[in-house]
């Protein structure tokens, strides 16, 4: 167990007259007082040495059997300074407990949230995820009940408890319920049964046998499989690179699929015991990201990455903002396109991939944009919904020949590479043979939005809708 104890500048506001860290480092001592030791506990605060350093996180007592009596004389040691970096603190304790090998808990005490930009609620499911039995307790001392809510995620996504405390005597209780129950057993158990782990199966995934294990987040579309034996019933246990969870006892062939291929490896998993596979997958990674030259105009959800092996000539497309997947080694082209397949394509890059890299990169997307703005001959802006229109390439002789892309009138651009198009713009939803119809020639330049506005003539057969007010 880790106790980390918030010595944050605001631990010494006053609680009925009393400064909060004088309080805390009262119960804490008095709490441990007596205590009957039967597993290690150890004490880390943060906040507590500098000013304005989200790294001022620190041990102070190593955890251990015999310090019970360190913890308790190092709280009184403890003077506020600093921020509320919390959730790197639980993250740091967890590691200090070695929380993927062993069972492991943090008791936080806390009288602020998260200072430094960072997600205790995402550190909690990784912990969960990750953790062979890991558990986080969380003490708001003084806490709102909203303030209270922004941390609890904490306790709740590990199974853990959230106590609230506004005085000294509810510190107390809730030190006694969380960390003396926790190091002083009510009955001594000569031989503990046998306990099944949170996590009967750890596995790992690393891209050949001499790299280090990927991480949380590092890539996408990854799909890991297990296939019971003999019967070949197939579970899906998720996709991402570090997985932990409980199946049950029985031989498995493990399989992990990637883009353009798969890696199999039997496993025997235990009720009991925690099961560590260590996946070796022959790959590189392909992290690249997409830039534009007017990013605010760009809608990440239209962006599609095509991917061809050059060898095999096999194309895949990715419908995401950025690309961070495994390939197989080989030599691909890479290319960024906004929307549906246009006629006109940006150009591709060729990128090599070789097993064990992770091959970075930015692509510059050329593409322009266009806003097209419908108005009445009275010079009245039409409603967005009124007005579709499209983008042509042009013949030798200026005629249309193919669509690029389309849209409704409206502030939404809509990308196509740089270029001469012919713009086509009519009204949606008048009955067949009563459409309003303009075209305008229009030019793209790369990175550069444009807005046009087009004038819809008078039909004296089909009334105008009702303008904007």
């Amino acid at each position: 167990m880790m106790i980390v104890m918030d010595a944050s500048g605001s631990m010494w506001g006053q609680i009925d007259g009393v400064n909060k860290i004088v309080i805390a480092r009262d119960v804490v001592r008095e709490s441990l007082a007596g205590a009957t030791l039967t597993q290690s506990v150890g004490l880390m605060a943060y906040g507590h040495t500098r000013k304005g350093d989200c790294s001022d996180i620190a041990v102070l007592v190593p955890p251990a059997r015999d310090q019970i009596g360190a913890v308790a004389a190092a709280v009184g040691d403890i003077n506020p300074k600093g921020k509320t970096p919390l959730t790197n603190a639980v993250r740091q304790a967890a590691a200090t407990l070695r929380y993927t090998e062993n069972p492991a808990t943090v008791v936080l005490v806390t009288d602020g949230i998260e200072t430094c930009n960072a997600d205790p609620c995402a550190l909690a499911r990784e912990l969960e995820q990750t953790g062979v039995d890991f558990t986080a307790h969380v003490v708001g001392f003084g806490l709102s009940r909203t303030d209270g809510a922004a941390v609890s995620c904490l306790a709740e996504e590990t199974g853990g408890r959230y106590i609230k405390a506004d005085n000294a005597g509810e510190l107390s209780d809730a030190l006694s319920d969380i960390v003396v129950a926790g190091i002083t057993p009510e009955t001594v158990v000569e031989e503990p049964p046998q306990v099944e782990p949170k996590h009967n199966l750890q596995i790992n995934v690393q891209l050949t046998p001499d790299s280090p294990p990927l991480e949380l987040g590092q890539i996408d579309k990854l799909v890991l499989d297990l296939i019971r034996q003999p019967d070949g019933k197939l579970r899906n246990i998720g996709y991402e690179p570090v997985t932990a969870v409980k199946v049950e006892a029985a031989d498995y062939i493990l399989r992990a699929k990637f883009e353009g291929g798969q890696v199999e490896l039997p496993i025997t998993v235990d009720r009991f015991d925690v099961t560590h596979a260590t996946v070796s997958l022959n790959a590189g990674v392909m992290d690249f990201r997409a830039l534009h030259l007017t990013p605010d105009l760009i809608d990440p959800g239209f962006i599609t990455w095509e991917v061809a092996n050059v060898e095999t000539g096999k194309t895949q497309g990715r419908f995401t903002p950025d690309l961070r997947s495994v390939f197989s080694p080989g030599t691909y082209d890479v290319r960024v396109v906004l929307g549906r397949k246009p006629a006109v394509s940006p150009p591709s890059v060729r990128i090599d991939i070789t097993a064990g890299d992770v091959t970075q990169g930015e692509i510059l997307m050329p593409h322009g944009a266009l806003r097209v703005q419908a108005l009445s001959e009275s010079g009245e802006r039409l409603p967005d919904s009124f007005v579709r229109f499209g983008l042509w390439t042009l013949k030798a002789d200026g005629s249309r020949d193919r669509q690029v892309t389309n849209g409704n009138a409206s502030d939404r651009p809509v990308h196509a590479m740089p270029g001469d198009y012919l713009l086509v713009a009519e009204d949606w939803g008048i009955a067949k043979g009563g459409k309003r119809k303009v075209e305008q020639a229009v030019t793209l330049q790369p990175g550069t939005a444009i807005l046009r506005r087009v004038t819809l003539p008078a039909d004296p057969a089909q009334p105008m809708p009702e303008v904007r007010p």
